[in-house]
């Protein structure tokens, strides 16, 4: 199993530690070699606070396990196990599985920016991800390209091209663009529709759960 960063440096917790496991053990899943190098790629670059941060800045968003150091990473190996069910029902390939899973895995790398700084969401971050994983390799143009609109797309009708909320008027060129990106993204392929999904679904107060993991449902005492 290759390493995506030195998983032995110091300033990182076991709990970090055991993140970055986790993910590479997602990545191991993909069978396409050129895929699985492209993920390796991308998470060789990603900002260290990716592995610590929380799935929500505001914790409003997720289920209690997604929030605390890590949180993030719980919600990418949550969603990556609802991607695989979703498109296995689907019937889809092999090769649709790897650009879907690596898509999931990539999709909240630029969360807060490609260097996170302020420790909030960027409302833009599925575009800023997509160029950002541009510069990476992977020969075949056509997976390279449905990684990275699944990656820009995966907030669905939440897609922003123009950060919202802010105490300013809007131009009409960034209305028309973040009414374009929604328009794009209620559009999605098969892949980009499970990407989605997954990530809604997957994100939910009410959906607290860990592949893997036995949950343990008490009982009343039976008299």
């Amino acid at each position: 199993m290759r390493e995506i960063i030195n998983i032995a440096n110091s300033e990182f917790s076991e709990q970090t530690i055991e993140s970055v496991r986790l993910v590479q053990k997602e990545i191991e899943k993909i069978i396409s070699e050129d895929i699985k190098d492209f993920t390796y790629q991308a998470f060789g670059e990603v900002d260290p606070k990716f592995w610590t941060s929380p799935a929500s800045s505001s914790g409003k968003y997720h289920p209690p396990e997604d929030n605390g150091e890590g949180g993030l990473v719980r919600h990418v190996i949550k969603g990556v196990a609802v991607v695989e069910q979703y498109l296995r029902r689907e019937m889809a390939t092999q090769r649709e599985l790897d650009i879907a899973y690596s898509a999931f895995l990539l999709h909240d790398t630029c969360k807060d920016g490609v260097a996170w700084m302020t420790g909030k969401t960027n409302y833009t971050h599925g575009i800023i991800a997509a160029n950002w994983l541009e510069k990476f390799d992977l020969a075949d143009a056509a997976a390279k390209r449905e990684i990275i609109s699944a990656v820009r797309y995966h907030m669905g009708q939440w897609s922003y091209a123009v950060t919202p909320f802010e105490d300013r008027p809007y131009t009409k060129e960034e209305m028309m663009a973040n009414l374009n990106e929604v328009i794009r993204a209620l559009h999605p392929s098969r892949i980009e529709k499970a990407v989605q999904d997954a990530d809604y679904w997957s994100s939910r107060q009410s959906m607290s759960f860990f592949p893997g993991v036995s949950v343990n449902i008490q009982k009343d005492n039976e008299e």
